[in-house]
């Protein structure tokens, strides 16, 4: 490998390029911003972060594991890697870091493609750094039945020429994708649909939304059980780029008679009961929108009549395939949502105006922090 490689993370913005220059400063500014939470919430330190044609590298950054995983966790990222910068590269300095790559990670019988990209003007050929890399890696390799695959290769060797600059690396970490966070709406997401209420909540922050949740528990209802509650809660406040992310309990059980009126705890319809409330606190804590995380049924039945602000089904109308691949982009999924694990978390009372709904109900809600 060249002796001139530096480590970095490369890092590519999604949605930007359809935006006015003034929104794409705006947006790429956030972004920087979410990408130093990132790396710092993961004890990397010492990192800088600058602007390369359409893309943004991560310098210097020192801590243990590959700080391209962070980066690829954050909203209005569409792919994160760790990379090899060569600085005033010669074609010898790229192919001989392809050829170094290539010997760390291919194994016997696979096949390989290297891609090459310029951005801006610079000296190398973007057609000589695919021919002569690799020719590179045959010449070195042959004798353990590596073989070119430009259709279907096992790896792929990617280089992205930026003037005499060149970045080499071989995976891209997909990262969520769409915009980031703040960029739009402040929404508040009711947790009562298990699993498929964190999935709302994240397929709206792809779109830039803050979502905090509101989360019913209860010692009656097996599904509002205080724990199981807590660790899907706090599988979104993991994805929020945000520090002081908050959420709010609303312990059922204790609410008064008089509020729930033909809404009863222990009757199943306690899930109306819920929004109705939910919508009342998103008024008076000035949430723009409600989310919720149904994904079929009828509607008539769970929505919330006269809700008085815009209410998201963010699932609705996807395929089992369509979760399942949201899912995964999330790195969330069944089994891994009520694990025996130990976490920490403090709770204390919301404060607000002593009327509405503050004041009859705000000893039944708390604001919880991981």
């Amino acid at each position: 490998m060249s002796k001139a490689a530096q480590p970095v993370v490369l890092v590519a913005s999604s949605e930007f390029t359809l935006k006015s220059s003034p929104v794409r400063r705006t947006l790429e500014q956030r972004l920087i911003d979410d990408l130093k939470f990132a790396l710092t919430r993961a004890s990397f330190e010492g990192f800088r972060i600058e602007k390369e044609a359409a893309r943004l590298v991560v310098l210097g950054a020192k801590g243990s594991g590959n700080p391209a995983i962070p980066c690829s966790t954050v909203f209005g990222v569409a792919y994160a890697a760790y990379a090899q910068l060569l600085t005033n590269a010669s074609l010898k300095d790229v192919t001989e870091t392809i050829v170094g790559l290539a010997q760390q990670r291919l194994q016997t019988g696979q096949t390989f493609a290297v891609r090459a990209h310029r951005s801006t003007p610079g000296g190398i050929s973007r057609r000589d750094v695919e021919v002569s890399g690799g020719a590179e890696v045959m010449r070195y390799m042959k004798q353990l039945g590596i073989t070119v695959d430009l259709d279907d290769p096992d790896l792929t060797f990617y280089v992205d020429l930026v003037g005499e600059d060149a970045y080499v690396y071989c995976e891209r970490l997909q990262g969520p994708g769409g915009l980031p966070l703040s960029s739009q709406w402040k929404m508040l997401a009711v947790l009562d649909s298990g699993p498929t209420s964190i999935l709302a909540a994240y397929a709206m922050m792809r779109r830039g939304c803050v979502v905090e949740l509101f989360i019913p528990v209860s010692g009656m209802i097996d599904e509002l059980a205080t724990r199981r509650q807590l660790v899907l809660a706090r599988r979104l406040d993991r994805l929020a780029t945000r520090p002081n992310y908050k959420a709010f309990t609303l312990d059922i059980d204790k609410l008064p008679a008089s509020s729930s009126n033909e809404f009863h705890v222990g009757s199943g319809q306690w899930k109306q009961l819920v929004r109705s409330l939910a919508v009342r606190f998103a008024k008076e804590k000035r949430f723009r929108a409600l989310v919720l995380g149904d994904i079929s049924g009828n509607l008539e039945q769970t929505t919330v009549p006269k809700a008085e602000l815009p209410v998201f089904y963010p699932l609705l109308g996807m395929e089992p395939e369509d979760l399942v691949e949201l899912s995964d982009l999330a790195s969330i999924s069944d089994n891994e949502l009520t694990p025996n694990e130990e976490f920490e978390y403090s709770v204390s009372p919301i404060h607000g105006r002593d009327i509405g709904f503050t004041s009859e109900f705000g000893n039944f809600v708390h604001e919880v922090k991981f």
